[in-house]
């Protein structure tokens, strides 16, 4: 959770064809492929609307209202159009974010004193299920060098998103614990891993719960078109 998103893009992408069966495919299978970060020395950024502004007014697909946790007035709200999400964030939360080859991982760490951090795998694959999405959640955690990855058994909030319990060792033994959002629709997949060192977690746990919670995708969920 504390890796660099440039140094993990690639691993990501292997990892997430293994886990999916195939590799995904950009939004627009027309479009000339997109030129790899390290070619054109830029990495894709999302936008952020700040306290009073608006992300784009587009059909979403949230959590359900009564399972998550209203976030406060001043937060910001990050989104990407291209990806097709969004959700709240603290002002002063630092971010990258970079696409190879249709896969984007954007990484999150909010503002001191909370000690969360965020990281967003979004990529198109209309084959996996939930339970493919779990498997490659694990999959990410291991190419960071996690290790004892444990996952308690997901909690369906609806049939767009799961809520899973996680928790991982780095090399350094120390032990993350995170709750991970799992989203589909009829094509476009996101892993929301928000999560803490284990002994912050209890501290964090609200902010935890109120960044995930903000989270949603723009199209129709998996009874939509997109």
């Amino acid at each position: 959770m504390n890796r660099t998103c440039v140094g993990i893009c690639l691993s990501i992408l292997a990892l997430t064809a293994l886990s999916c069966g195939a590799k995904p495919k950009p939004a627009n299978s027309n479009a000339a492929p997109a030129a790899s970060p390290a070619a054109s020395g830029k990495a894709a950024k999302g936008q952020v609307a700040k306290p009073g502004e608006q992300a784009p007014n587009v059909a979403k697909t949230g959590v359900p209202e009564s399972k998550k946790v209203p976030v406060p007035d001043n937060w910001e709200t990050y989104y990407d159009s291209q990806k097709g999400y969004q959700f709240e964030v603290p002002v002063g939360t630092q971010t990258d974010q970079q696409t190879v080859d249709g896969v984007d991982v954007f990484m999150a760490t909010l503002p001191d004193p909370a000690k969360v951090a965020v990281m967003v795998v979004a990529f198109k694959n209309k084959n996996v299920t939930k339970d493919d999405l779990l498997e490659t959640a694990k999959r990410v955690l291991t190419s960071l060098g996690e290790k004892n990855i444990k996952a308690a058994t997901p909690t369906q909030l609806s049939d767009d998103y799961d809520l899973v319990e996680i928790s991982s060792v780095d090399e350094k033994g120390v032990t993350t614990r995170a709750k991970l959002l799992i989203a589909t629709d009829v094509t476009d997949n996101y892993l929301v891993f928000v999560g803490s060192p284990d002994s912050d977690y209890k501290a964090n746990e609200k902010m935890i719960d109120e960044v995930w919670g903000s989270f949603s995708m723009y199209s129709g969920g998996s009874s939509g078109q997109s």
